[in-house]
Order: C-alpha cells, then structure tokens, then sequence
C-alpha cells in the first residue's frame, strides 16, 4: 500500500503480467491450483496458464486503485482508475435488467463468484449502477484498510463491519436500507461453509453449504435477485447479468427457509455454469476452504448420487423411430 502511489499505469501493468507469468511455476500455488482444477475435472494446461495470468491482472488493478490512497491528486487519478476501467471492462447488454430495476426506483440485490480483476469489473459496474459492495470483517488490519482504500478510489459504496462482534442483524439491518434507498447490493455467496452453518446446495455432483445471507435478504425484502458472471475477451473482461431470479415455488407462510435455498441453488447452479465455461476467471482455486471442500473434507461436503438423466419425451421417441 505504501508503494501504490508512486507507481505508474505501466509499472503496475508491468508488475501484473510478471506475476501472471511466474505464478503457475510457483511448486506449492501452482500445484495447488493444478490439483483443485483436476477435483472437478476442468484442469487443462490453457486454463491453469490463464487463471495465473488472470490473476496478474488482478493484482494490477488492486494496485491501481491505491495508487489513489492517501494521493494529494486523489480525484485526478479517480478519474483514471474509471478510464481504466472503462477501456478494460465491456458491460453485456444484459445489465440493462439491473438497469431497468434501478429506473423504477427500486432496490437489487446482485450475487456473483469472485471473478478475477474484480476491483476494476466492480468500477465498471458502478458507472452505470448505483452499487454498493458488502465488506467481510477480516481479522487483519491492514487487509480491512485496503479494501476500504480500494473501493475508496473506485468511487463504489460499502457496507463493512465496524467489529468482528456485529451482529448479524445489525449488518441486515443496513443492506436492507441500502436497497429500501434504491442501491445494487453486491455480494459475493461462493464461500464454503461448515455443514452446520451454512445453506445445502447440490455442486458438481457435491452437497455443500454456502452463506444464506444474499437470499435471506432478497426474500424479507422482496428485491429481484440478479447473478453477476464474466466472459474473457482477450484482454477484456465483459460482465454478464443473469436473471432476475424467478421462484416457481412462490413464498407460502412458514415456507421461507425453502424460498431461501432455492435462491442458494440458483446462484450454485449458475457458479457451476461459470466454472465449467470460464474455468480461468474464478479467483478461488486456491482458496484454503475450497480446498477443503474439494478434498472431500466432511465438514464441508458430501458425495452425492449422479442425477438420473430424464427419460426421453415423446418427441423424442418418434424422432428416433422415423
């Protein structure tokens, strides 16, 4: 952080693609990675080569969003953060139904994995959304000071937690106020929980448990509930909306806790779509949980049986007997 501001837009490019090319060479990250691509069965040499490269990218964003820290020329080079962002990031035509929302002076609440280069998608996104991001407590001080520094300089609102000690519903309490004000909420669910904590959802042939938090808060306020996902261009990243979300099941009275996980499966399926189709983008591969989660650790997962494929319709049936 403290190096940030007296770097360049080429410096910290620079610093970005060494990382991205050294990284995957790294014996104890890039074999980690390796092996957590190879539990779900999505490793190849181009993706684990990419996810680093990716990575790089990330990192040099990071660094340009504290460039702007504590800088005297801090609105100056807000402003090229946002260029920045703008030249690197295209926003799919489907944000429009986030847009159409917001037109309508309501409140959403977006959910998304931790896609790579998140800083700089997130800027791009508030250019044209009035978000605010949700902040986990992080036991590091520095960590914390960072993230508020980042979306500082990103112009992006945020909710954080003043203590590790705040209460679940305190921080509930005031999500439900940034929507009930008409802001995106965006909140980042891919984050394994222990079986007794967390919310069931079925992934890539697994049970495991993801926080209920996204979900609880769309249901008790009735805001749409949208995915946020991204596709790799090359050098640029387009952001892609999905949704709104829409319950099949409807919410009958004491029937919440189901309305709840069938959002959590919604964003899970979508996450698996994500993985399967941009395997390089997900930052996570080298996460200590999900690690966890893909060692078959039983606080965190279970095996589940295969899905039965569907029996074949009567459409099909004739197609094959012509």
């Amino acid at each position: 952080m403290l190096v940030a501001p007296q770097l360049s837009v080429q410096a910290t490019d620079r610093l970005g693609t060494l990382l991205g090319r050294c990284g995957r060479h790294l014996p104890v990250v890039g074999r980690l990675v390796a092996e957590n691509m190879r539990a779900l069965k999505l490793y190849s040499s181009a993706a684990h080569a990419g996810y680093f490269t990716h990575l790089g990218w990330h990192f040099a964003g990071a660094l340009q969003a504290l460039r702007c820290a504590g800088h005297a020329q801090c609105v100056r080079q807000s402003a090229e953060l946002a260029g920045l962002a703008a030249s690197r990031i295209e926003l799919d035509g489907s944000v429009s139904h986030v847009l159409e929302t917001v037109a309508e002076g309501r409140g959403a609440v977006l959910v998304g994995p931790h896609i790579s280069n998140y800083l700089l998608n997130l800027t791009r996104l508030n250019q044209v959304l009035p978000l605010t991001v949700y902040l986990r407590y992080s036991k590091q001080h520095g960590r914390r000071e960072a993230k508020q520094r980042w979306y500082q300089a990103s112009g992006v609102g945020w909710i954080s937690e003043a203590t590790q000690a705040a209460g679940a519903l305190g921080r509930l309490g005031r999500m439900a106020d940034a929507l009930r004000a008409g802001r995106v909420l965006f909140i980042t669910p891919d984050l394994p929980q222990k079986r007794d904590s967390g919310t069931p959802v079925r992934f890539f042939r697994r049970e495991l448990y993801l926080p209920a938090g996204p979900a609880a808060l769309a249901v008790r306020s009735g805001a749409p509930l949208f995915l946020l996902t991204a596709e790799d261009h090359g050098t640029r990243q387009r952001l892609v909306v999905q949704g709104p979300f829409e319950d099949q099941g409807g919410l009958r009275r004491g029937a919440r806790r189901e309305a709840i996980q069938r959002r959590m499966q919604w964003f899970a399926s979508g996450l698996e779509r994500f993985l399967r189709q941009q395997t390089a983008l997900w930052y996570l591969w080298g996460d200590k949980r999900w690690t966890r989660v893909f060692r078959g650790d039983p606080r965190y997962v279970r095996w589940l049986p295969a899905t039965p494929a569907p029996p074949p319709t009567e459409t099909t049936s004739l197609s094959r007997a012509t």
